[in-house]
C-alpha cells in the first residue's frame, strides 16, 4: 500500500491549491468586466443621478410656483381655496391698514427672583428693592437681609431706605 502525504511540504505540487484559487479569482473579476455596461463609470452615474435630482426639482419648483400664483380649491366641501400669494398680501395690507394698531400679546413686567435676591441683578438698569428680594428669598427658603437697600445698577452705589421706600 502507498501512503498519501499528509502535509504540503510532502506533496509533489504543494502550490496547486494556491494557482487554482488565484486562476478562479482572475476569471471572476474578467467575467464582472466584461457583464459591465460599456462607457459606465461612477463619474456618470453620478452625473446621471445629478440630472435626475435637478430635473426633480425643476417640476417641484414648477408645480409650487403654479399653486402660489393661480386660484383653486384646497377643500371644496368646507369652502376652502386658495388665492395667489400677491393677492392674498395686498388683502392683508388693507386689512391691517384699516385696523387701529394694537398689541399683539399682553405686556408683562419682570418680577424679582432669587437670581436677583443673591445681588446678581438680571437686567442691571432695573433698581431691585429689598423687600421684593426678601419675599423671593423667603419664597426659596433662603436667608433674608436685615436691612432695607435698592440696588443699583451702578456697583458699589446703594441707598437706604425705610420702609415706606423714602430716603
Amino acid at each position: 500500500m502507498s501512503e498519501k502525504p499528509h502535509s504540503f511540504s510532502e506533496r509533489s505540487h504543494p502550490y496547486l491549491p494556491g494557482l487554482w484559487l488565484a486562476a478562479g479569482f482572475l476569471g471572476l473579476a474578467s467575467l464582472a468586466l466584461l457583464l459591465r455596461p460599456a462607457g459606465v463609470t461612477p463619474d456618470t452615474i453620478l452625473e446621471k443621478a445629478a440630472m435626475e435630482r435637478w430635473d426633480k426639482l425643476q417640476k417641484l419648483k414648477g408645480e409650487q410656483e403654479k399653486e402660489a400664483s393661480s386660484y383653486g380649491w384646497i377643500d371644496k366641501d368646507k369652502g376652502i381655496a386658495r388665492i395667489p400669494v400677491s393677492q392674498a398680501m395686498d388683502l392683508t395690507v388693507r386689512k391691517l391698514r384699516a385696523e387701529d394698531p394694537r398689541v399683539a400679546y399682553p405686556i408683562t413686567t419682570i418680577a424679582p427672583s432669587a437670581i436677583t435676591a443673591a445681588g446678581y441683578p438680571i437686567y442691571p438698569e432695573v433698581p431691585v428693592e429689598v423687600a421684593a428680594v426678601t419675599a423671593a428669598l423667603a419664597a426659596d427658603g433662603g436667608a433674608m437681609p436685615t436691612t432695607n437697600k435698592v440696588i443699583s445698577a451702578k456697583p458699589g452705589s446703594t441707598t437706604t431706605t425705610n420702609s415706606q421706600g423714602k430716603k
